[in-house]
């Protein structure tokens, strides 16, 4: 599938699958505020709430994510009968969802986590329930609603937090209705072993819960010790794919009768990761729905939980914010500096990345070739370029001759460029934070440097970088260009008059 293809397939919702949610409903509420003082009577810190923010979780992100992502959602759940409850189901109607499948139990305190926060920094967590259980009757309604909603949709989606909404019960009716009718299903659980029978497409068991399910204790090396768990964790789930994520140290997918393959992330030291793992798994969901390629879809899927990741409630994503973001790489230019590391990251493992920059002002053959044989040292060339206000600080108030807008569209039209960064404020005129997030194999720079002492040396060092000097073969500058048009104007404005 081609970029523009893709694009397209994104930003239209993934072609709109109907999906049937089931599993644990929970409310995620934020407290924000100020803590700078202690309470006198007890001692303790005070939390000066400034804003509360209500968001679905457990099962109830998944169906944000997917309702973002242009999946058309059906719901089955139960919850308790409680202002909690209602809030969900309020925020769900507010998604266009139907909520006449949800069934509320007096008998049942519906499942709310509270975090307090500080400068986006989680304090504590309180939560209010403990397990849905159901009465007879509810059991009967909620397997009958069940077995109706099921001839209407194309993918079932499990998310069960071992919170009581998963009963043998069910998963027997969708082995049966498996059998007559088969769907595409996605399990979230920590316990596969009782999902095995309906052979799940997909799985996403993290570390700690494979860990677990084996039997083995945690390693400090994760990478290498779970890429031995392949075999046993699709004999286990009898699952298609297995994700197996490793928050940090990025995702591993498991296929039947394949090498298992190791996808990385970029460490992200900030943001609330609450809800991640659901925006991961709807997006890989989506992806396997349209038989989408796995290095693609594994790429989509992590994209979108890094999205979802930078925002301030339980982490989701929509088409529209994965498409753009596309959008922005498949043009070749990145201006932010985390999705930079993002790209970096996955290209790493399998493409040697060379990196180079300059001003690029009246582009000449000089740096056509220049260009050309920065290319020829790797796979992937990614160009910094500097900004409009940089150049001036640089080369004074007449420069540059052309637009950053303009310098950037000759650098896009050009084959041996892949990537194109532009950089440079009041602070740095040098490449070193986007050298940082880059982390080049090879870093290119014109034979003038050689004799230099250029700011980057030091980094290059830390990273381990090969530095190549490209000799200029074409004596050409913008520089001398410009003083020939200065010394030559009258002979050059008769010849284009």
């Amino acid at each position: 599938m081609n970029e523009i293809t893709l694009n397209k397939l994104v930003a239209k919702g993934f072609n709109n699958p109907s999906v049937l949610v089931l599993g644990d409903c929970m409310l995620d509420i934020y407290l924000d505020g100020e803590c700078s003082r202690l309470a006198p009577d007890v001692a303790v810190p005070v939390l000066d709430v400034k804003s509360v923010q209500y968001c679905l979780g457990g099962a109830g992100n998944a169906i944000t994510n997917l309702c973002n992502m242009g999946a058309k959602v059906s719901v089955i759940t139960m919850l308790g009968d409680d202002h909690s409850a209602q809030t969900i189901a309020r925020d769900l109607r507010l998604q266009g969802i139907d909520t006449s499948n949800i069934l509320f139990n007096a008998n049942c305190q519906t499942l709310t986590k509270t975090r307090l926060r500080r400068e986006n920094q989680c304090l504590l967590r309180y939560d209010i329930g403990q397990i849905y259980e159901y009465t007879p009757t509810l059991s009967r309604q909620y397997l009958a609603d069940v077995k109706r909603v099921l001839k209407h949709i194309d993918i079932i989606f499990i998310a069960d937090y071992d919170k009581g909404n998963i009963t043998d019960e069910l998963i027997q009716l969708l082995y049966q209705e498996q059998q007559k009718n088969p769907k595409i299903i996605a399990v979230d659980s920590k316990d596969y072993y009782k999902y095995n029978c309906l052979r799940p497409d997909l799985v996403k068991p993290n570390y700690e819960e494979a860990c677990k399910i084996l039997g083995h204790k945690p390693e400090k090396d994760r990478i290498t010790q779970a890429l031995e768990w392949s075999e046993s964790l699709c004999v286990i789930s009898k699952a298609n794919w297995v994700a197996l994520t490793l928050d940090k140290d990025g995702v591993i997918l498991f296929k039947k009768d394949s090498e298992p393959k190791h996808y990385p992330v970029p460490v992200l030291k900030e943001g609330n990761f609450s809800g991640a793992g659901d925006t991961f798994l709807t997006v890989l969901c989506l992806a396997y729905y349209n038989k989408l390629e796995e290095d693609i879809a594994l790429t989509l899927s992590v994209k979108a939980a890094q999205i979802g990741i930078h925002k301030s409630g339980t982490a989701s994503c929509s088409c529209e914010e994965l498409a753009r973001d596309l959008h922005d790489r498949n043009d070749k230019v990145i201006r932010d500096l985390s999705n930079l590391e993002s790209v970096c990251d996955m290209l790493r493992h399998e493409h040697k990345i060379v990196f180079t920059n300059g001003c690029f002002d009246i582009f000449h053959a000089g740096h056509a070739h220049y260009l050309h044989e920065a290319k020829a040292q790797g796979d992937i060339l990614i160009v910094g370029i500097n900004t409009d206000e940089s150049i001036a600080r640089l080369k004074g108030d007449s420069r540059p001759i052309n637009s950053l807008s303009e310098r950037i569209e000759v650098l896009r039209a050009l084959s041996a460029v892949d990537y194109i960064v532009p950089f440079g404020d009041e602070l740095s005129d040098d490449p070193i934070p986007v050298l940082e997030k880059v982390k080049p194999h090879v870093f290119v720079k014109g034979e003038a440097y050689e004799s230099e002492e250029m700011p980057e040396m030091g980094l290059l060092q830390i990273l381990g970088t090969q530095l190549v000097f490209i000799p200029h073969i074409h004596k050409q500058s913008t520089t001398k260009i410009i003083q020939r048009v200065q010394e030559n104007g009258g002979q050059f404005l008769k010849k284009i008059s």
